[in-house]
């Protein structure tokens, strides 16, 4: 396989993640600029629900997929385990909305918007695929469409009903497309053969139920962290709704997606640079992980710096712009929101890496520590601060996990460096 430029690659993944979360934010302008606060709220309340549980039905298995430099499972393993996945993942949001006592409408919000993370998660697959390859930009392209798709059949949602639960329906439909009609045909043209669905019926899985169940080992880890990872920004607004109702959720969420600016910068290089990552690792170049991790590690810290930088100078003038006065008021939150996420990216960066070096547990006890400290922090300060509060919350946890990846990548960085020289056989891959 013709091994393609990093650049090239970053700069297909970077144009096309930037694209996705300025239509992510599009999405939160659209329900802010045609609806209410209290409308943006629910819907807020919507995604803050489903994101845990569809992130864990995921497992991150387009990472572990990229990185599968021995090939150790096939596409199918990958797609077979994802919709089992997903298909747990919409039941069990279903489920939560019922226990919850949600409203009728804001339970069936609730249900559409996990049905759209499951297709969003299955096109996860075909990306995994593609990006072991190193095709970044047919998974650029994908990304474009879906966000273009995504922006414009919300608004129109919401031009034509004003309801919240068009909205969310739309998003779903405009993920589907992409997946069945751009995803399946991108993977079939790239690797050849039949139709990709096919595999999951064509595959013989009373005999491949070892791998599947010894994937889903592997995996699961992965998935908890994922869901702890999720669960870290939600927890805040949980108790932000809980304590000051869906209209301060909606504003505090509307500035907190400036946030996935910055972020889609970190995750395109952390995507363009995983599976050199994980190849360096298995053929134990420790010299070559090392720099690439540590560049990626200054490439983010740079990004949360001028993210900070932009907020204390130019955060009024842009939340007047795209939001309205009413959230330009918030000036101090915004700035202490883009303070996290600067912890956030060098987070985003060094997980990278102890991914490629497989360190998955120790990442899941990491985030349990920082999930912890943000629970603990948020239940603080939350009811007597507000959104500042949610944000100082937000921030001590992610300064926690911080400190602990630094540790970590450290250590895997040694380890690496201890197999090389021949002086261990080997190192424990699931830890």
């Amino acid at each position: 396989m013709r091994q393609r430029s990093v650049g090239g690659n970053f700069a297909w993944t970077l144009t096309a993640g930037l694209v996705y979360a300025l239509a992510q934010w599009g999405v939160m302008v659209a329900c802010a600029r045609l609806g209410t606060m209290e409308l943006l709220g629910e819907f807020a309340l919507g995604l803050a629900i489903t994101a845990p549980v569809m992130l864990l039905a995921r497992m991150n298995l387009r990472t572990l997929q990229a990185t599968d430099a021995r090939s150790a499972y096939g596409f199918e393993h990958y797609l077979g385990l994802m919709v089992l996945n997903v298909l747990g993942g919409v039941l069990l949001c279903c489920a939560i909305a019922l226990v919850a006592g949600y409203s009728a409408r804001a339970s069936l919000v609730i249900a559409l918007l996990a049905l759209a993370k499951g297709f969003e998660a299955i096109s996860e697959v075909f990306y995994g695929a593609l990006q072991k390859a190193e095709r970044m930009g047919l998974i650029a392209r994908s990304l474009i469409v879906k966000s273009v798709l995504s922006v414009v059949f919300v608004a129109l949602a919401l031009q034509l009903t004003g309801s919240v639960v068009a909205a969310a329906a739309a998003l779903g439909l405009a993920w589907a497309v992409v997946l069945f009609l751009f995803d399946a045909h991108a993977y079939r043209r790239e690797f050849g053969g039949g139709s990709p669905w096919s595999r999951l019926w064509r595959t013989p899985w009373s005999d491949e139920g070892v791998r599947l169940k010894s994937l889903l080992g592997l995996s699961y880890a992965l998935g908890i962290t994922a869901l702890l990872g999720s669960l870290r920004p939600n927890v805040p607004r949980y108790l932000l709704e809980a304590n000051f109702g869906q209209e301060e959720l909606g504003m505090y969420a509307a500035l907190a997606y400036f946030t996935a600016l910055g972020g889609r910068v970190v995750h395109a290089l952390g995507q363009a640079v995983s599976p050199r990552l994980g190849r360096y690792h298995a053929a134990g170049d420790q010299r070559r992980y090392g720099r690439m991790l540590l560049g990626f590690a200054g490439g983010a810290a740079l990004v949360g710096v001028c993210a900070i930088a932009g907020a204390a100078l130019f955060g009024r003038w842009a939340l007047t712009l795209f939001y309205g006065a009413a959230y330009a008021r918030n000036l101090e939150l915004f700035v202490w929101l883009m303070a996290a996420a600067a912890l956030e990216y060098v987070c985003v960066s060094l997980q990278t890496g102890l991914t490629a070096a497989r360190e998955l547990k120790a990442q899941a006890l990491m985030l349990t520590a920082s999930v912890v400290v943000v629970v603990l922090g948020s239940a603080w300060w939350v009811p007597s601060m507000g959104p500042i509060g949610a944000a100082w919350a937000l921030a001590l946890g992610w300064f926690v996990e911080l400190a602990a990846s630094a540790w970590l990548s450290v250590r895997a960085w040694r380890r690496l460096g201890l197999q090389e020289a021949g002086s261990v056989p080997g190192v424990d891959t699931a830890f």
